[in-house]
């Protein structure tokens, strides 16, 4: 990649990350290492991933943006960028911890204690402790201000009784943050608290969701009096929906993060450069070519958009508004691009990994079934759009 892939005018210092970041992947990416095999298998891809975020911690490459003194980096958003571009192109594996990274890790940089910092930090950049997020419920998911879990205070121990779901990672997770309703006669947002908890605490058990994909990614999670200390709550007690919106902000930001995107391109691309179920001309028919090229005009201004987006966190901020037009537009597009992937495919593409003849050893299917989820997960596409409307537009609120 050339300076002008990244859309920005590169410095000394950041050619010089830029090649530190290449010199990695060069040597951490080989043929016989455990990230390049292609196996099946859920805990051969959970090994893979653990593994993988232990080369990039050894490697000082985690959470690059993270303030220095916390194991990251301090890097600029144009560092960012180069991260986020140079992993894409090698087509590298995220770590398993990537949620934890990107949402929890600066969440507990911004609200926690000193000591709630000194231990949880340095155990999510190891992959010592692997987290899930506990927010949505039966009941309360874009609306997690009606929340129903509940948490009384005994002595110095919060008992917490309720449920969770959509839980992604809860059934391989060590731990889980999640909020809770400490003060009932409070209004809605303002009686919850953000806590933090080990899944193996007696009174937590996790249920795996079968999917329509046919995995399990996400999971119900019941609380049934579970004790948890009350030192393990994240910033305020009662004051825990200040703290959720920065995680909120953050993973908005996160999922705006183009690599993955960026890969779906290249893949689009590979297949309409052959003759397909659409047309047998590839690239040289009209309606392909015009596609192609808007779905990589989408993705360059995406590209730009998530690096201003990103950008509030590297500076240790919460991100803003712009976050959720950076989500909005990258869940609309990551579900148009699963869409063409199938018309480029044909009857082939919705046949499922095994089937003789599927498109991509099933990949298509198993993408589109998939991204039918991408525009309600971490905030549906209509919330996105009220948020873009009212805070950065300035247009009333709903009535």
């Amino acid at each position: 990649m050339t300076d002008a892939d990244y859309g920005v005018s590169l410095s000394l210092r950041d050619r010089a990350f830029r090649d530190e970041v290449r010199a990695f992947l060069d040597s951490a990416l080989t043929a016989d290492t455990p990230t390049q095999t292609r196996t099946r298998g859920e805990k051969t891809r959970l090994e893979r991933m653990r593994w993988w975020q232990t080369r990039l911690h050894e490697a000082r490459l985690a959470a690059i943006s993270w303030p220095t003194e916390f194991g990251g980096r301090s890097a600029t958003p144009v560092q960012q960028l180069i991260f986020n571009a140079e992993m894409a192109a090698a087509r590298a594996p995220e770590p398993i911890n990537r949620s934890a990274i990107n949402q929890l890790g600066p969440t507990i940089i911004q609200w926690g204690t000193d000591e709630q910092r000194a231990h949880y930090l340095p155990r999510i950049l190891s992959a010592e402790d692997v987290w899930c997020q506990g927010f949505s419920e039966p009941d309360a998911g874009s609306d997690l201000a009606s929340l129903k879990t509940r948490a009384t205070i005994d002595g110095d121990h919060l008992v917490i009784t309720g449920q969770k779901v959509w839980t992604s990672k809860a059934q391989y997770a060590d731990r889980i943050y999640l909020l809770v309703r400490t003060d009932t006669r409070a209004e809605p947002r303002d009686g919850i608290s953000y806590v933090l908890a080990d899944l193996a605490t007696p009174g937590i058990e996790v249920r795996p969701v079968r999917q329509i994909t046919g995995a399990s990614e996400f999971n119900e999670v019941f609380l049934d009096e579970a004790r948890v200390p009350l030192s393990n709550v994240l910033g305020p007690l009662h004051g825990g929906w200040r703290v959720a919106k920065s995680t909120l902000g953050y993973e908005r930001v996160g999922q705006s993060r183009t690599h993955r995107i960026e890969r779906r391109l290249d893949i689009l691309v590979g297949m309409a450069k052959q003759p397909n179920a659409l047309t047998e001309k590839a690239f040289a028919d009209e309606y392909v070519s015009d596609q192609m090229v808007r779905f990589a005009a989408q993705v360059e201004a995406l590209r730009q958009i998530a690096a201003q987006a990103t950008a509030a966190g590297v500076r240790g901020m919460s991100p803003g508004p712009e976050a959720s037009l950076a989500k909005l537009l990258t869940s609309e597009l990551d579900q148009a691009m699963a869409n063409f992937g199938l018309d480029l495919s044909g009857p082939a593409g919705v046949l499922e990994a095994g089937s003789p003849g599927a498109a991509k050893n099933g990949n298509v299917a198993q993408s589109y079934l998939l991204m039918r989820a991408a525009t309600f997960g971490a905030g549906t596409s209509e919330i996105q759009r009220n948020v873009i409307a009212e805070r950065l537009l300035g247009l009333p609120r709903d009535p």
